[in-house]
């Protein structure tokens, strides 16, 4: 295993399932032996949205105080106290629409409903996750499944990309919400224990879930794998 010098971890997306992850996670990679072996990790969020009323409503991990901030910043303040020697947060408050706008990065999770963002992820070469959401189901893609599959699901549409289905705004939405980020949670555990050398470490299978109907199948994985130590 090589020396770690710290691990950066970018999240684009800071709304329902993005500020789920972030605020469920941060506790977790603040300390320990796993963060402290790693050399420390630096936590990148990215959106250009401020807080709304209605995403309180929809289950968005803010507080009515945070209304008029960016999204990003009201995160970063919350999660403030577990900043220390072993992790920083860092917020911007910018859209992800080409490779340029992203800075190196060693994990890349995107949880945004723009097709031109998951393309940028999808084209680097370190792992990545591709978190969806549409009514209490999610759907997770990550670097190993099969290219093919990858671009077939990330096709442009003339629609707004949304997670938001008429009829689910009232507690099966937040549902789904909760759902993918557990399954990035746990994604991010298991790539960061992988980064640190632990050959049993297992990432959780690239899905589709529904909270209500369980699997709804897995996706394909292609044969080139992508060196994560």
């Amino acid at each position: 295993m090589k020396e770690q010098k710290g691990i950066r971890i970018s999240v684009i997306g800071a709304g329902g399932i993005g500020s789920n992850l972030v605020c469920s996670i941060a506790p977790a990679i603040s300390t320990g032996p796993l963060v402290k072996s790693l050399g420390g990790i630096q936590l990148g969020l990215y959106d250009s949205d401020k807080v709304e009323g209605k995403n309180l409503r929809l289950g968005q991990r803010f507080c009515h105080g945070d209304r008029g901030l960016e999204k990003v910043e009201a995160i970063r303040e919350s999660l403030s106290g577990y900043e220390g020697e072993l992790m920083k947060i860092e917020a911007f408050g910018d859209d992800i629409r080409k490779a340029s706008d992203l800075p190196d990065s060693d994990i890349v999770v995107v949880c945004v409903d723009n097709m031109s963002a998951r393309r940028v992820v999808h084209s680097l070469e370190i792992p990545w996750l591709d978190l969806r959401c549409a009514g209490d189901g999610y759907i997770a893609i990550d670097h190993r499944v099969d290219g093919f599959v990858v671009s077939s699901l990330t096709k442009d549409s003339d629609l707004s990309q949304s997670c938001q289905l008429d009829g689910w705004e009232s507690g099966f939405l937040q549902a789904g919400f909760l759902a993918a980020a557990a399954h990035g949670y746990q994604w991010l555990i298991a790539m960061l224990r992988k980064m640190n050398g632990n050959e049993m470490s297992v990432l959780p299978v690239p899905r589709s879930t529904s909270v209500t109907f369980g699997s709804l199948g897995s996706l394909p994985l292609s044969e080139v794998a992508i060196d994560v130590r």
